[in-house]
């Protein structure tokens, strides 16, 4: 698996399991580049979980459009991060919480992040807060066999309509002119 081949906005989509509205979504919101890369497909699977989700102790405000929140910039960065990590295992899980996150590579540190002491005593980075546990170890490992099913297009160049149009109406004069 090449982490510097350029995907498709469909590929990465379709690399997701999602509908392609939410690659679109993402390059509109700034948490995806125009260009598409392997370590999108886990971005957008993150982006997507969490956009959504409101935290129970604040109210949802859906109807206008506002910045994203430093606690989901902070869990995109460490899913697209943990990508290329050396340490990341299938084992390896993003742990997002409104006040951070923590991203552990196996059951020992995962056991760790729960209890920090042996006998428990002391505070977790878990304790008294609502946390996601998202499983983003075994969404990259199943990365390359994804790759290999869906069907890899070089990404098109982004073309406006007015320039397609004008280079439709060139071809087409061209064509014209070279018959007389």
């Amino acid at each position: 698996m090449s982490l510097t081949e350029r995907l498709s906005a469909n590929a990465v989509a379709t690399a997701a399991g999602l509908d392609s509205n939410w690659v679109y979504k993402a390059e509109a919101n700034g948490v995806l580049p125009e260009e598409h890369f392997v370590s999108d497909i886990i971005v957008i699977k993150v982006y997507r979980l969490l956009s959504t989700f409101v935290w129970p102790d604040r109210p949802a405000q859906r109807s206008k459009k506002q910045d994203l929140d430093t606690w989901l910039l902070s869990a995109l960065h460490a899913a697209r991060d943990a990508v290329t990590d050396t340490s990341t295992t299938p084992e390896t899980t993003l742990w997002v919480t409104q006040t951070g996150v923590r991203v552990a590579h196996s059951r020992e540190e995962r056991a760790a992040i729960e209890s920090p002491s042996p006998d428990g005593q002391e505070p977790s980075f878990l304790d008294d807060q609502v946390a996601l546990r998202l499983p983003i170890g075994r969404w990259i490992d199943e990365l390359p066999a994804i790759l290999t099913r869906i069907k890899k297009r070089e990404p098109r160049k982004k073309t406006t309509r007015a320039s397609s149009t004008t280079a439709r109406r060139r071809a087409s004069a061209t064509v014209r002119s070279s018959h007389h």
